[in-house]
């Protein structure tokens, strides 16, 4: 068989900038890594090539740690020797957004062409599975090809011959397609991406090892040219391969050491002959095992920081920093780069994922923090300088509709009147303003104020005063200055042109207020719907105009976890509150809104009870319902579930993906052996019946959802467990 194949051998590491130990830890060990690479390639001419694992992030912290060796890697890379990039990160598709995985790509290309010639390939060697629109972007970016770990081919030990070597068109060479039509050639790591580590000096071993490989890949292959990919997670360059590969060659073994790009060149003069795989890669055909899709509800919150962050940098800054430039305010380039850089360096997969250590976690949460805090300053400068630019007066509340589309939607600002006549203190020293929290201080009252738009009509509004405060300035031109104001909140209801700014003027008159919602002890409606609580506080959704409803609304399950941060392993019984006799209390309203307080009780695994708060609310033109839920987990190895009925069970529904609707099989495979089945979303999960009856769940930074036997959707709150879980028990306390 050796004479009839080619052994193309890739010299790889797979280094995770940060997982079972902190970045530094690993960088440290990263630099002695790298030291060693450059030795190997400067002076072993046989050794043709290494790949530095598709990302650029990990180049640029060797080289702040040692700077003077800039040059020789550059000279490595023009030789094509030292083959980098393309991307920043090796991120995680699935837990960062679309545009994120476009910035990745951009920001990568660029930072990478800082030293020399991008590899030109797409890598994804242990990303815990693959979103359908990849091939869309990376031939976006001129690239035709992806390598990944994780695909549709199903690989088991021992053998399954009715498994061994299939896919869902069987082979490992496939033409993945992408919803738009846009494709790649994709190579999967057969035997995974350290198939072809430590390759063994002596004959006999290296003869055992080559003919396992040949014997255990053939059954994938189209093409007689075999992917031996020689390294691992934070494997060391194995020095001796030029003596490998000569011993191989001296065996009758037909050898080539060469690079990814020279791979899929050999194999694309037989593209024609792959088979075509559509859509997301994710481990669909296999067993459940080992797909790691419950990374989705590991650590939580940092999902919930990364979607926030996120959304204020790419949904608010940016084109409100377009919105801005066209009226005369600089775009600020820099500050842009700056935080996509900044929040791409949390999307590794080990990182956003919630798969590492706890202090890898640690630091991301200062990241995002500092992130955050980077962001809405820009916002805040970019507000300030609008307003002063279309602010008809002092008494002036200005609108920036961020979105390319128009929007009807609710806004709410914090409006201050400067207090006149009264005793600041310039000097920049902050002076105790007895009347702070003197609600009783003059003050024009909320229910005068008013809104008025361009053409001088009154707006629907609601004024809500906060109290006399002392705030400050901080000048461009010149010292702080700290002064008092009363401060007011408003909300107003309106609809904005795309990318546009609105201005309203606040005047003294009687505030006309069109009340369209009501509630009682046990519902609450506007003209849309009419909500209903039910004794167990869940509730039902009536649509008033064609009189369907929706039962048994988020309601809560607990069951034990006997898994780790990468998989669920359910153990126990589980609990709900099916049969709870809810605390249900009217918390507030307004012309705008009514909200609700359901306290729920929930068992756990410990023995103990959970109180679980949802302030539920419903608003005067919105159809949708908003749900905040609010808990403190008290109980390890658990995990909850916010629950979602449906009326009607069947075979799909729709996931929104980066850039697509991901259309979904309710239930997996033939092979599924798992009893789970958790799938992962990034912003909402649509349920359509037959009768064109629908449900929208949108989430923010809850990627983890399922639907069960019945039909309903199930929504993860918190997974709770206390170890990584992968080659050694690192033990992961802040997990819990």
């Amino acid at each position: 068989m050796k004479d009839k194949v080619k052994i193309c051998i890739v010299s790889h590491t797979h280094w995770d900038r940060e997982w079972y130990f902190s970045k530094a830890k690993h960088n440290y060990n990263f630099t002695r890594f790298m030291d060693k690479v450059i030795e190997v390639l400067e002076t072993d001419e046989e050794f043709k090539c290494f790949n530095l694992d598709g990302q650029i992030i990990i180049l640029q912290d060797y080289l702040q740690i040692r700077p003077h060796m800039e040059e020789r890697i550059k000279k490595l890379v023009s030789s094509g020797k030292l083959l980098i990039g393309p991307f920043y990160v090796l991120q995680d598709d699935y837990l960062i957004s679309g545009e994120a995985n476009v910035r990745n790509l951009l920001i990568g290309l660029k930072e990478t062409e800082k030293y020399g010639k991008p590899s030109m390939i797409g890598y994804f060697p242990d990303t815990f599975g693959n979103i359908g629109q990849m091939p869309q972007i990376l031939n976006g970016f001129g690239i035709d090809n992806v390598f990944v770990g994780r695909g549709p081919i199903i690989t088991t030990m021992p053998f399954d011959e009715e498994v061994r070597g299939k896919t869902e068109d069987g082979f490992a060479e496939i033409k993945w397609v992408a919803p738009d039509g846009s494709e790649v050639i994709a190579v999967q790591f057969l035997w995974w991406y350290g198939n072809g580590k430590d390759l063994p000096i002596d004959k006999k071993e290296l003869t055992e090892k080559f003919d396992w490989l040949l014997d255990n890949m053939v059954y994938s292959q189209k093409t007689p040219y075999l992917l031996v990919a020689n390294g691992c997670d934070h494997q060391p360059i194995q020095s001796n391969l030029s003596t490998v590969i000569s011993t191989a060659k001296k065996l009758g073994y037909d050898v080539e050491h060469i690079s990814y790009e020279k791979f899929i060149e050999n194999i694309r003069p037989y593209k024609e002959t792959f088979g075509k795989f559509y859509g997301e890669i994710d481990s669909q055909g296999g067993s459940g095992f080992r797909t790691l899709r419950e990374t989705a509800s590991a650590r939580i919150y940092l999902k919930q920081l990364s979607y926030k962050a996120e959304y204020l940098l790419s949904t608010i800054a940016e084109p409100l920093s377009v919105i801005a430039d066209a009226n005369g305010i600089k775009y600020d380039h820099d500050i842009l780069l700056y935080s996509w850089k900044k929040l791409l360096e949390n999307y590794a997969h080990d990182s956003i994922c919630g798969c590492s250590v706890d202090e890898v976690h640690k630091e991301m949460e200062v990241r995002f923090s500092s992130l955050i805090d980077t962001i809405d300053s820009h916002i805040n400068y970019l507000g300030k300088k609008l307003v002063s630019n279309f602010a008809k007066s002092e008494n002036s509340v200005v609108v920036a509709n961020c979105s390319p589309k128009i929007v009807s939607d609710y806004i709410t600002c914090v409006v201050d009147f400067p207090i006149t006549n009264n005793e600041n203190d310039n000097s920049g020293l902050y002076v105790e303003d007895s009347n702070v929290n003197n609600v009783d201080d003059e003050h024009i009252s909320p229910e005068k104020l008013c809104l008025f738009d361009a053409n001088n009509n009154q707006v629907e509004c609601e004024f809500a005063y906060i109290g006399r405060v002392q705030t400050f300035d901080l000048p461009e031109d010149t010292f702080r200055k700290v002064y008092s104001v009363h401060r007011y909140s408003v909300t107003l209801y309106g609809t904005f042109d795309p990318l546009s700014i609105t201005t309203f003027t606040i005047k003294e008159c009687a505030n006309i207020r069109n009340k369209t919602i009501s509630y009682g002890n046990d519902y609450m409606e506007n003209e849309l719907v009419k909500v209903v609580f039910n004794q167990n506080g869940s509730f039902n959704i009536i649509n008033k105009k064609s009189g369907k409803e929706l039962k048994n609304q988020n309601y809560f399950t607990e069951i034990g976890d006997a898994g780790n941060e990468y998989e669920f392993f359910r153990k126990g019984k589980q609990n709900d509150t099916l049969l709870d006799k809810a605390n249900i209390v009217f918390k507030s309203c307004d012309s705008n809104h009514v909200t609700f307080t359901v306290s729920n009780h929930l068992l756990q695994q410990n023995g103990e009870e959970v109180l679980i708060c949802s302030d539920i609310t419903l608003k005067a033109h919105k159809r949708g319902v908003f749900v905040d839920v609010n808990f403190e987990n008290t109980c390890k190895d658990h995990r909850i579930r916010s629950i979602f009925d449906f009326h009607d069970s069947l075979p799909t529904h729709i996931s929104s993906g980066q850039f697509d609707f991901t259309l979904r099989n309710n239930k997996p495979g033939k092979r599924w052996e798992k009893e789970d089945n958790p799938l992962r979303t990034y912003e909402f999960v649509e349920r359509i019946s037959n009768s064109s009856d629908r449900e929208i769940i949108a989430l923010r930074g809850n990627n983890e959802y399922e639907i069960n036997s019945s039909g309903s959707t199930e929504i993860t709150l918190v997974r709770s467990v206390g170890i990584l879980g992968d080659w050694f028990p690192f033990y992961t306390f802040d997990s819990q």
